[in-house]
């Protein structure tokens, strides 16, 4: 079906126009009637097919989702819910989208349907969610949990957000600072050694020829960091690539186990919130792994829950993925598995893995300051040291005369 904005006239002979779902224009311009619209004429609206085909931030499908689930509790009817949510939400591919929903609900198509199909706004998670809200009639307290899922899901990107800025900062303000240093201020040295002439230490000489090659071929320096850059870019774009650069980051010093320790965290709340719902452990593992972002630990999700199928323990299908699946997180699925107390224990994982997450942030912003410190202070600091070694020796033979 297609989106069509029909014409239509009201009772003082004015105009307006609906977003109306149909097959054809004709079939438009019937619903319009159907619905008590005088309708006048209509036209398939690609404008809108376009603009509800986006992704939207987070924090935008949050605010929604709370307002949602507020209008909903409060006991709007949900077609005037979602109007009014349509009418207050800036985000233009999000308004499109509801747009649609709107027009599908007024037609008869259930909520989860609707919103099925705007998969880069809803994910799977989020339309299994709604439909088991819809089915049980429990819509506003599953819309709740949804809002309380995607705030920690925003709290832990803010946090890996904070604690890269500053060392990503300090680190491209340090290159501008030291390429600045070479173009601008190594060549009047050059200029002022060539005159008195005589030998240069070798760590003087070496800086020299950086800066003579950084002027001579600083064109092909960019080139090749564009190029770089476009490499990372379109590996990540492929299966292998993609493997290869997960591993890399979760290997790295200080930051791998940030980022695993992000990965567990997310997974161990949406694994709460989706049992908490009622909704089967396979079932609940099949939509984590589809929102795991690394290829390693999503495989490992993966691997547990196909042997979860074959009657295989909860806690023991996860500790064979050890160590992307952490043996904390086991240990204690383990104890909720036994006590029959699952859904509670999956609480405590997630309290304890956030936790962890905070401490990590805390801990690699604590260590970073002075390693980055010590960084700079190493390269700028032994390009200032090596422009003035040859003074200092100048100035160490004046004397001696």
């Amino acid at each position: 079906m297609k989106n069509f904005r029909v014409k239509v006239q009201n009772a003082d002979g004015s105009f307006d126009s609906v977003s109306i779902k149909a097959e054809s224009a004709r079939e438009a311009m019937d619903l319009a009637g159907i619905r008590g619209y005088n309708s006048v004429d209509a036209v398939a609206d690609e404008t809108r097919e376009r603009i509800s085909s986006g992704k939207i931030p987070d924090s935008e499908l949050y605010h929604f989702t709370r307002l949602f689930a507020t209008l909903t509790r409060a006991g709007i009817p949900i077609l005037e819910t979602l109007e009014l949510l349509s009418s207050r939400i800036d985000n233009r591919y999000l308004r499109g989208a509801l747009q649609g929903i709107i027009a599908d609900v007024h037609d008869g198509t259930g909520i989860r349907a609707s919103f099925g199909k705007y998969p880069l706004i809803f994910d799977k998670s989020y339309l299994q969610l709604v439909e088991v809200g819809e089915e049980s009639g429990k819509l506003p307290q599953v819309l709740e949990r949804l809002t309380g899922m995607l705030r920690k899901r925003i709290q832990l990107r803010g946090m890996i957000v904070k604690a890269l800025t500053y060392p990503v900062l300090v680190m491209v303000l340090s290159f501008v600072v030291v390429v600045a240093i070479l173009v601008k201020i190594v060549p009047r040295f050059k200029d002022i050694y060539s005159r008195f002439g005589g030998d240069l230490p070798a760590i003087t000489k070496f800086t020299l020829k950086c800066s003579d090659l950084l002027i001579n071929y600083f064109p092909v320096f960019a080139l090749l960091v564009i190029l770089f850059v476009a490499l990372i870019y379109a590996g990540k774009r492929t299966a292998t690539g993609k493997r290869f650069y997960d591993r890399l980051v979760l290997s790295l010093p200080l930051f791998g186990q940030m980022f695993h320790t992000y990965e567990i965290a997310g997974f161990s709340k949406s694994f709460s919130m989706l049992v908490h719902s009622g909704i089967t452990i396979t079932s609940s593992l099949d939509l984590i792994s589809q929102s795991i972002d690394r290829v390693q630990i999503r495989e490992a999700i993966f691997e547990a829950n196909e042997q979860i199928r074959t009657g295989r323990p909860i806690a023991d299908s996860f500790d064979r993925q050890m160590p992307w699946l952490p043996e904390l997180l086991n240990r204690m699925v383990a104890v909720g598995e036994r006590s029959g107390n699952l859904p509670e224990m999956l609480d405590h994982v997630a309290d304890f893995y956030e936790e962890e997450f905070n401490n990590k942030v805390e801990t690699l912003a604590s260590l970073i300051e002075p390693v980055l410190i010590v960084f700079l202070g190493v390269i700028i600091g032994g390009i200032v040291v090596s422009l003035y070694l040859p003074i200092f020796g100048m100035a160490r033979l004046i004397s001696q005369r």
